[in-house]
């Protein structure tokens, strides 16, 4: 809601949005991460927080990209990735339902949304039937890894490791000089994985906030 936002939005501003979204429907909102300023302006408007989250980065993805080729499975073997097509993103969504909960799960509309939230994008499915899937996005020199989602059932089999690596080689390719993640404060799997590929986590937390449209 406020990728690329020159000035934070105002209270009325967000009183509007609130309003036109009551209007088609919607009950509730809900952010992105936010951080400082923002998650302050959130609050005044009527937004509580309701999950934290730690931010880390990678400010060298070309070395980590040529040094983790191969994942830290049980099989020893390196998973492959594929190209996750359009029609796949139904099967992504179903991946964050069992990750997640569907609370936290993006629906496939939102699935897409994510591929087009940045100026490019790379999205990557795993296993055979899909069972992992992440999507990349790059902006200038900057990158984000924006989703990683591995089935319940296929974690600790390399997958994940196999996704971020790939996202890793492909900004490296593109000469990205900072790579940017987020997940929440008790995913110890997942922060263990970020901060094995090179990532490191940030002093200041982000948050994510939602407002009653009732």
């Amino acid at each position: 809601m406020l990728y690329h936002q020159q000035r934070l939005p105002t209270i009325a501003d967000l009183q509007v949005w609130a309003e036109h979204l009551a209007e088609l429907g919607y009950t509730a909102v809900r952010t992105t991460a936010l951080a400082g300023a923002a998650g302050l302006r959130m609050e005044s408007a009527g937004f509580r927080p309701i999950q934290e989250l730690v931010l880390l980065e990678n400010t060298d993805p070309r070395q980590f990209a040529r040094h983790h080729s191969r994942p830290s499975g049980a099989t020893g073997q390196r998973s492959a990735t594929s190209r996750l097509s359009v029609a796949q993103q139904a099967q992504a969504s179903d991946i964050d339902v069992a990750a997640f909960t569907r609370d936290w799960a993006l629906e496939p509309q939102a699935v897409a949304a994510v591929c087009t939230a940045t100026p490019r994008h790379r999205a990557r499915g795993a296993g055979s039937p899909l069972a992992a899937y992440a999507i990349t996005g790059r902006d200038a020199q900057q990158g984000f890894l924006q989703r990683l989602a591995v089935a319940p059932s296929h974690q600790r089999a390399g997958l994940g490791h196999a996704l971020v690596v790939d996202s890793l080689q492909w900004l490296a390719r593109w000469r990205v000089q900072r790579v940017l993640v987020n997940t929440p404060t008790d995913n110890l799997a997942a922060l263990a994985l970020y901060e094995q590929l090179g990532f490191q986590q940030l002093p200041e937390h982000l948050r994510l906030y939602e407002r009653s449209l009732a």
